[in-house]
């Protein structure tokens, strides 16, 4: 008679943890040279199967002004996508328990192109290599579990002269239990992604701060922006000034890699109901 080996689901999740590797820079630029170095790390005691793939697609905005991941999006791809000319080496590996792989990165040079910002995002995919669970024998059946993630990052490449900026249009904002939204419609300007960070503080009629926020971002082409504030319990009715400023800062990349524009602020005075 043969025997199913039943696993639980906490048994699944302890091998779905265990599968994911780490990866390091979470933002990759290439050099002048056009290449740049990735780190995989494996900080589990399991090898891992590692493959490094790439797919075009870039951060964008709904109607709401959220944010949607567009991966579908031919006429951009083939502006602004780095497509075959971006390769890893190696491209598929085993990483051992506790080892790092370095991966190389590397754009063919293509002289035809114009000046600007080219970019994609790096896939990276692994999985544990895991033994049979269960003792086998002529009479067992035994299951095994194999779990794959993805990490995706974006890759970015500059091709001779790079510029960025926005230009803001007049904000909308709305309050709803105790959030103050505010979106901010903006067109992109030069041939680079706006990668940086808004700031957004929210003052009284005596200047006192009464809410901020602080965000990250990346705009690609033109769009609407969101950006909410937690207004306190003790919020009350009138009016306030809200003032914005974006700037081309991350704490999460390097100054030298991201193209530089001058801050732009903006302030409104707006009534809360």
């Amino acid at each position: 008679m043969k025997k199913l080996f039943i696993i639980f689901l906490f048994t699944f999740l302890s091998f779905a943890v265990s599968a994911q590797v780490s990866i390091a820079p979470t933002t990759v630029f290439t050099d002048a040279n056009g290449i740049a170095t990735l780190y995989v790390t494996n900080p589990s005691d399991i090898p891992q199967e590692v493959n490094i793939g790439f797919i075009f697609g870039y951060p964008g905005n709904d109607a709401a002004g959220n944010l949607v991941m567009i991966y579908e999006d031919s006429e951009m791809e083939s502006k602004f996508g780095l497509g075959e000319r971006l390769r890893a080496f190696p491209r598929t590996f085993i990483l051992g328990p506790n080892q790092q792989q370095t991966v190389r990165l590397q754009v063919r040079p293509d002289r035809t192109l114009p000046s600007g910002m080219y970019f994609t995002r790096v896939k990276v995919s692994s999985s544990a290599q895991t033994p049979d669970i269960g003792q086998t024998s002529n009479d067992e059946v035994t299951t095994k579990v194999n779990f794959r993630f993805e990490q995706v990052i974006a890759a970015f490449h500059k091709n001779g002269n790079v510029e960025t900026g926005l230009h803001i249009g007049d904000l909308q904002t709305s309050l709803t239990d105790n959030k103050l939204r505010a979106v901010i419609p903006f067109q992109t300007l030069g041939n680079a992604p706006y990668l940086g960070s808004v700031y957004a503080v929210l003052k009284d009629g005596n200047a006192q701060i009464i809410a901020q926020q602080q965000q990250t971002m990346a705009l690609y082409f033109d769009g609407l922006k969101a950006v909410e504030l937690e207004l306190p319990e003790s919020f009350h009715e009138g009016t306030y000034t809200l003032e914005l400023e974006m700037e081309t800062k991350r704490s999460d990349i390097p100054s030298s890699d991201l193209v530089q524009a001058s801050p732009i602020r903006k302030t409104v005075q707006i009534e809360l109901k």
